[in-house]
């Protein structure tokens, strides 16, 4: 069976979602805070989308929604997946930063709470997981310090005792290059971030498993304006990839994800309308 470009964006999310810290907690969280401000500018108030297959039929069981309240305090998204998972995930933000991220997902509650510095530095992202049906409770918590406005080290505690140091090292022009994951003096893991020439995020860098090799997790490309235009993921211990692009209109709102395979073959496109 021809898998979903739906099931590709979710494990796409997933992926991220237990991936670099220094990435997922600082560069990816600041472009969300600024996606939203760029929402708020826009005076947008609903997002939809539609998913269509290589072939250009609608993917089944798919639906997106995003709804902003409360002058855009409040963001209150709905997806909904082939697979049939369903979650709501509801954003509280406090100026002009997300505060406060609730998702529900079947019998999973996640709830993740941010705090910032006057600068708008992430200070720390505590983590609150409940699954009822498993009946498990789980807590992260994100500790981060600095070095003037770049990050110098951060700690993982996971449900108030299991400490993971992370260490990050610097260029010469202050970005970030590696990230060294410590466990009682052992390293867990090691990723290796690479600039272009505008000092944006090209590539993020680990020894492939499967390959025994240095390969890239993801690559970037952006656009005149310095938004991601296309990202490559290359799933650890795979030598399959896939390649996103995005497209933009001329408020900077993205309005259709195309989805492609390592052979450049059109796997599927989500396609976003804005009111």
């Amino acid at each position: 069976m021809k898998k979903s470009v739906l099931l590709l964006t979710f494990i796409l999310v997933f992926r991220f979602a237990n991936a670099q810290f220094y990435y997922n907690d600082v560069v990816d969280l600041k472009a969300s805070n600024e996606m939203y401000a760029n929402l708020v500018k826009n005076n947008v108030q609903e997002i939809t989308a539609a998913s269509m297959e290589s072939d250009n039929t609608p993917a089944a069981g798919f639906a997106y929604s995003k709804i902003l309240k409360n002058n855009g305090a409040v963001a209150i998204t709905h997806t909904a997946l082939e697979t049939g998972s369903i979650s709501d995930d509801y954003d509280t933000y406090t100026n002009g930063l997300i505060s406060k991220s609730q998702d529900v997902a079947d019998s999973v509650s996640t709830i993740v709470e941010y705090t910032y510095d006057n600068a708008g530095k992430i200070l720390t992202v505590k983590t609150q997981t409940d699954d009822t049906t498993m009946d498990t409770h789980s807590t992260e918590l994100h500790q981060w310090f600095y070095t003037g406005s770049v990050p110098d080290s951060m700690l993982r505690i996971k449900n108030s005792g299991d400490t993971t140091v992370v260490h990050f090292k610097k260029d010469e022009n202050q970005n970030i290059v590696e990230e060294l994951w410590l466990k009682r003096g052992r390293l867990l893991e090691h990723y290796f971030y690479y600039y272009n020439d505008k000092n944006l995020l090209s590539d993020i860098v680990r020894f492939n498993t499967k390959a025994q090799q240095m390969l890239p997790d993801y690559m970037f490309e952006y656009n005149d304006n310095g938004t991601i235009s296309q990202l490559t993921q290359i799933p650890q211990g795979s030598s399959d990839y896939v390649i996103w692009q995005y497209i933009y209109d001329e408020r900077g709102l993205k309005t259709k994800d195309v989805l492609f395979d390592k052979h450049k073959q059109l796997l599927g496109t989500i396609n976003y309308t804005y009111r």
